[in-house]
């Protein structure tokens, strides 16, 4: 398993409370390192930004989320390029990570659940290539949230995937019936 994890410190602007800047990074931590997985995935990526701004059109809060990682061995299909499972996993979780950072800014709840995942497949990522997965926030209700994301190969300067990921509020668990 690749080891490519950097030891960066990501860049956080806006007015996100440090005690909040600690519970992004920790919970990012966890997330990406959880479960069997994808591991070796989730764990190369690297938080690099998280901002939190409000939108231009309408005022209302919203956050983007930037991660980084190489595109290694285990990330490949047969023809050599990124898989794009692969692809649509990295949009699932660092377009969730988003979403929380917002949950997390507002004190909202933020444990959705997928809904649908749309993506667009534009052009593929050789190994080696650095990528970046650009996260932003569109729209965040009280039972369902959105974000998009941008998966850019920086090394060939293209845009290579974007996803748009609609998440809604869990169900609760029905009661068992006693007998």
């Amino acid at each position: 398993m690749p080891d490519s994890r950097e030891t960066t410190v990501p860049v956080f602007t806006g007015d996100i409370p440090p005690r909040v800047q600690e519970e992004i990074r920790d919970f990012s931590q966890v997330v990406m390192q959880r479960g069997a997985f994808a591991r070796s995935t989730g764990s190369s990526l690297v938080l690099k930004d998280v901002s939190v701004f409000k939108r231009e059109k309408d005022g209302k809060l919203h956050a983007r989320v930037t991660y980084e990682t190489v595109v290694h061995e285990e990330m490949l299909n047969i023809g050599g390029s990124m898989h794009g499972g692969c692809a649509v996993y990295m949009i699932d979780i660092c377009s969730s990570m988003a979403l929380a950072v917002l949950g997390m800014v507002t004190e909202k709840p933020w444990n959705f659940v997928s809904q649908a995942l749309n993506t667009t497949f534009h052009a593929p990522v050789p190994l080696g290539a650095k990528i970046q997965i650009v996260n932003t926030t569109v729209s965040f209700g009280s039972r369902t949230v959105s974000a998009i994301t941008e998966i850019w190969d920086v090394t060939n300067k293209r845009l290579c995937v974007t996803g748009v990921h609609n998440k809604m509020k869990p169900s609760e668990p029905k009661e068992k019936a006693k007998l």
